[in-house]
């Protein structure tokens, strides 16, 4: 079962929490008043009242569908059901099983029932949300679950790579890395296996490392590179060996040009936002706003010479 949370407006980051568990049921089919739309690969089911926004979703998920699925160079046949929500209470109820799920969740994956449950507008106080990002974050897990089907799948890689999917990174999480570069606490990469941290700041740091070693392996690597890295340990779960595999190195190498990566991506902030440079870029506005006027005044002084002269004339 796979979290997003609500972004709410006040500046607090949006964290995502992963909780693995293991439990065998059917689909749940939500009764009346829900109505249900189908596209080649969704059943959407909603109240009248979110018409609209189970429209659009069925507009627009079957490309980011399409964009996922040959991201991860894995398909399936079977129709993913997405549930919309529209209160807080109603989020619960519909929970298979009855799990009770935290109140800032926004969303919600399983992917063993291929199943995904959002809020809609109205299970929302005072927060907001993207709800392409939403989907593309929780169908991701969707995917990577059922590529990992029966393998403990790291961390790291189910929350990393669908932050990175949906392009969920800004400036508070660089800050969070560039902290812990500055303070020597950055997390190591096998504490990223299992659950994060759970106090806020821990866990965003966590959040921020592994969006950063998955888009490291990608670009480093090149994404069939990484296709394959999933193939191989979805077949053997030997982590260390398909990691191993993929980048012709030992995991300590790995993790050090890892470490590498992200702080040259960070170093420079500390830089940019120092007093001392902040004071050299006020001076050059100045220096710059000092010579600007000077050259608009001797101008207006040249003007006014031509027009005494021509006066004169």
């Amino acid at each position: 079962m796979m979290f997003t949370a609500i972004d709410f407006p006040n500046g607090l980051m949006s964290i995502t929490i992963l909780v693995l568990f293991v439990i065998i049921c059917q689909q749940p089919v939500c009764a009346e008043p829900y109505h249900r739309l189908e596209t080649n690969h969704f059943f959407i089911e909603y109240w009248e009242a979110d018409g609209k926004l189970a429209n659009h979703i069925a507009t627009t998920s079957e490309d980011l569908r399409g964009r996922i699925i040959a991201d991860i160079g894995y398909d399936f046949s079977d129709k993913t059901v997405i549930v919309l929500a529209p209160s807080i209470e109603e989020l619960q109820k519909v929970q298979p099983g009855k799990e009770m799920i935290p109140l800032w969740a926004a969303a919600v994956a399983y992917p063993e029932r291929n199943l995904m449950i959002l809020r809609s507008p109205g299970a929302i106080k005072g927060g907001r949300l993207d709800y392409e990002k939403v989907f593309t974050h929780e169908f991701t897990h969707i995917v990577i679950g059922k590529v990992m089907e029966g393998r403990d799948t790291p961390t790291w890689l189910a929350e990393g790579f669908a932050m990175y999917e949906s392009s969920e990174w800004h400036l508070t999480r660089m800050s969070s890395l560039t902290k812990a570069f500055l303070t020597k606490r950055v997390i190591p990469l096998e504490k990223l296996h299992a659950n994060f941290p759970s106090g806020p700041d821990e866990a965003e740091l966590a959040y921020a490392e592994s969006f950063m070693f998955v888009s490291f392996l990608i670009n480093k690597f090149g994404r069939k590179a990484f296709q394959q890295f999933l193939r191989d340990y979805a077949a053997d779960g030997d982590l260390r060996g398909s990691l191993t595999k993929m980048s012709g190195m030992h995991l300590l190498s790995l993790e050090k040009e890892w470490l590498d990566y992200m702080e040259v991506r960070v170093s420079w902030i500390p830089i940019i936002t120092s007093a001392t440079t902040l004071w050299f870029v006020i001076t050059l506005v100045f220096v710059y706003g000092y010579y600007r006027k000077r050259r608009i005044a001797r101008q207006i002084l040249q003007t006014w010479e031509k027009e005494e002269q021509g006066d004169n004339a």
